[in-house]
């Protein structure tokens, strides 16, 4: 079963694939970036670069991260308006999506819910096999997203 999972920002979208057959392999990760794009074709270049991706690795499941509340509403609302495009462009191309709130991604992979960022990464790099993840911390939350799909018993018929 091939994974992606998405961080959704509001002007980086960290994105990371992974397969889970007799173990769990990192397949690809990086960012979708809007920095320098004017605001109004964010949301628009976003679900361009993100079918491209599904189209370009075929997942069978995409997993997103819910939106933690912020304080400041001006990015929780932008977050959200990203996280509509990702949800609808992975419904209009027939894949299925979970979501998972923050706290609940640091306790499946970090096996603490209050983990800080240096945690989950470290643990990400554990199970991924591997010595760091390329790319700002967008990228190893991705992972993370990905890796709870992997651990969800959700995924029948994904």
């Amino acid at each position: 079963m091939i994974i992606l999972g998405i961080d959704p920002g509001t002007t980086r979208i960290g994105y990371g694939l992974i397969e889970k057959d007799a173990g769990i392999h990192l397949l690809r990760c990086g960012l979708i970036s809007g920095e320098g794009v004017a605001p109004e074709e964010q949301l628009v270049l976003l679900e361009k670069e993100l079918v491209s991706l599904i189209n370009k690795t075929t997942p069978d499941l995409m997993c997103v991260e819910k939106l933690f509340f912020s304080k400041n509403k001006k990015t929780a609302f932008a977050v959200a308006e990203a996280r509509g495009v990702i949800i609808m462009s992975a419904r209009k191309l027939g894949i299925k999506v979970l979501e998972f709130a923050p706290n609940e991604i640091k306790s499946i992979v970090a096996g603490d819910g209050r983990a800080d960022k240096k945690g989950v990464e470290r643990a990400v790099c554990m199970t991924l096999g591997t010595d760091s993840i390329p790319g700002p911390d967008d990228v190893s939350d991705a992972l993370a997203v990905a890796l709870c799909g992997a651990f969800s018993r959700n995924t029948e018929g994904a």
